[in-house]
């Protein structure tokens, strides 16, 4: 990822800004989507597209899930590969 320079966007009265064109790009945003704004651990505020805080977030509960189960990361993987590989035959098969 190459070094994206810093962009501008003026508050209205209204508390709304317009986004930058460069910066929906980097987004991947277009007009509908959510935005989702969070700090981080170092108290930096992180804008993410909302669809990718849910896979976020789906991960997070799948991994802490699997933390309280006694499973493993590696075994975690190895099970998702053979699912991915079932799956991947099935739709050969169809």
């Amino acid at each position: 990822m190459g070094i994206f320079k810093s962009k501008y966007a003026r508050l209205t009265a209204k508390g709304q800004i317009t986004i930058p064109k460069s910066v929906r790009q980097a987004l991947n945003v277009e007009e509908g989507d959510q935005l989702i704004f969070t700090k981080d651990e170092d108290g930096k505020m992180v804008v993410k597209k909302g669809a990718l805080v849910a896979f976020d977030e789906f991960a997070t509960a799948i991994g802490q899930e699997a933390e309280d189960k006694g499973i493993t990361e590696k075994e975690l993987l190895e099970d998702l590969k053979e699912v991915r590989k079932e799956m991947w035959n099935e739709r050969r098969e169809n």
